[in-house]
């Protein structure tokens, strides 16, 4: 059933009644001049009503990305077609209780897929369950999703672009848009301004850890799940020149003037530009304006120097699940044959220190070739990755945080058929959050699922979940595995959370910025 909302600025808004909830989708929250320019802030609806029963557009990008995502999670959910549009893909969908009649906590999610892929209309990230089990708890929220620019659109850069004015950071600066909008009109839909929480899985929750750079006050709460600076680093500008060199090569744009050059890309098709990049890194650049640090281990433990959100942003939760890195699997599953052989190979390059890299091919079984299968060869790797990828910057950023850290670790084994069935694999956690997949789950997962949920919706109201993460006694919120079901565990034995302590006892002897490094120069083919 429809419903109409009256708001203050924006006139009437006609949203969809489900259940205790009032969908609102598809609300622009900025406009494009073209598919590169900076984004301008939505503020104006004409007078007339606005309809925001649909979703809208997504960033244009591979029309199996969706697909794609469900591999990862080995579900798939019932979905409508996607639209895509490169200049009208900036929109959010809202999901309030019902006659909400108090201004309430309010959490925005970001999506992941690697900065190439994904929308705000994928079903396995619909927050209604969420604000649902908020409103049974007696803690109401509301639940937002955003769309951003993707790939190319994204983050395309180079100084031929600055000098044409077509800034850096694309994706993040729509990011700040939406959540700066979120700021300014949120009240009209029931919501507090002054109590947000950003929500990220994967580079989603990459995104919203790069926002803490931001001297403006952005959000209050901070909810990071598989995904830190440190897995994916923004690149230097001088990295994404050659990115657009190849680029405008693929498209066949070398030999035109700048003006012609950049009129060219303005105006080329989205599938063309998506097909000439489909292989080039499309990741954040440092610009000294946005993003202004690498993603060091300093940096993000804060020894160097505090970032400015460590002031404006009072909380922060983050997790991983227990093989994150199996999102990595895809990337190599070309390099399968010999991939034991060439990881040793590429440490001899990449480690100079004889001892330090003795003791992470025998930490990591790699020592052991003569009976492996690529199977076993792989996941030696995915193992590595997994521990300086995902656990130990979830630990360095938690040990630095100068407020209050809450960390979770997802051990629920993936129960669908897969490469990983079994395994608590990378998105995991986002899918059981919220809720979308309870009918396809038995009893216990859906009870691991909804006290995960549950302990958001904590967070989100700014209460403690659990006791918060001292960094000299550990302490971390456990879910699954469904015999553990789950429990706060304070220890600081990696082991006691399903984790493996090998990073940490390599980082002793070497550190975690060198061990870093190495996997970068093996996950380059180096």
């Amino acid at each position: 059933m429809k419903r109409e909302l009256h708001h203050p600025a924006l006139n009437t808004i006609l949203g969809l009644d489900h259940g205790n909830t009032t969908q609102y989708r598809g609300l622009k929250y900025a406009s494009l001049e073209h598919p590169f320019s900076e984004p301008t802030l939505f503020t104006e609806t004409g007078g007339s009503s606005v309809h925001a029963t649909s979703y809208g557009p997504a960033c244009p990008q591979n029309p199996e990305a969706r697909d794609h995502e469900f591999t990862f999670i080995q579900h798939a959910l019932p979905c409508e077609d996607a639209q895509f549009s490169s200049t009208e893909c900036l929109s959010l969908n809202i999901v309030t209780p019902k006659n909400a009649q108090h201004p309430l906590p309010v959490f925005v999610f970001i999506h992941g897929g690697g900065f190439s892929i994904g929308a705000n209309s994928w079903p396995q990230y619909d927050p209604t369950r969420l604000v649902e089990i908020s409103i049974e708890k007696g803690s109401p929220v509301i639940g937002i999703n955003i769309n951003y620019r993707l790939g190319a659109f994204g983050f395309l850069a180079s100084q031929e672009l600055l000098v044409a004015g077509i800034k850096t950071n694309n994706g993040i600066r729509d990011q700040r848009a939406a959540l700066t909008w979120i700021q300014r009109y949120v009240d009209g839909f029931g919501g507090d301004p002054n109590s947000i929480t950003v929500v990220g899985v994967s580079t989603g929750a990459i995104s919203g850890l790069l926002h803490l750079e931001s001297s403006q006050p952005l959000f209050k709460r901070i909810f990071a799940m598989g995904g830190t600076p440190l897995l994916l680093k923004p690149l230097p500008l001088e990295v994404k020149e050659s990115t657009y060199a190849a680029a405008i090569a693929k498209l066949g744009f070398t030999s035109m003037t700048t003006e012609a050059r950049i009129k060219a890309l303005k105006e080329v098709a989205p599938e063309v530009l998506l097909a000439a990049t489909a292989n080039l890194p499309m990741l954040p650049t440092i610009d000294g304006e946005l993003i202004t640090v690498p993603g060091t281990f300093s940096q993000w433990s804060f020894k160097d120097k505090l970032l400015p959100g460590t002031k404006w942003c009072e909380s922060i939760m983050i997790g991983d699940c227990e093989m994150d890195s199996s999102v990595l699997f895809y990337m190599l599953q070309g390099r399968l044959d010999g991939i034991d052989h060439a990881f040793i190979t590429s440490t001899e390059r990449s480690i100079g220190d004889v001892a330090c890299r003795q003791q992470l091919l025998e930490g990591y079984n790699f020592l052991n070739t003569s009976t492996n299968s690529p199977t076993e060869a792989v996941d030696k790797v995915l193992q590595f990755a997994n521990d300086i990828g995902f656990y130990a910057p979830l630990v360095s950023i938690a040990s630095g945080w100068p407020k209050k850290a809450y960390i979770f670790h997802f051990n629920e084994p993936n129960p669908w058929p897969g490469r990983y069935h079994g395994v608590a694999t990378h998105i995991l956690d986002a899918a059981f959050l919220f809720q979308n997949y309870n009918e396809f789950l038995d009893d216990v997962q859906k009870g691991s699922a909804r006290a995960f949920g549950e302990n958001f919706i904590e967070f989100v109201n700014g209460s403690e979940p659990f006791p918060s993460y001292i960094a000299d006694e550990g302490g971390a919120m456990v879910y699954g595995p469904a015999e553990r079901r789950q429990m706060f565990v304070k220890s600081k034995i990696s082991e006691d959370y399903g984790r493996r302590g090998t990073i940490f006892k390599l980082a002793e002897s070497s550190s975690f910025e060198k061990l870093s490094d190495a996997w970068g120069v093996f996950l380059r083919g180096e």
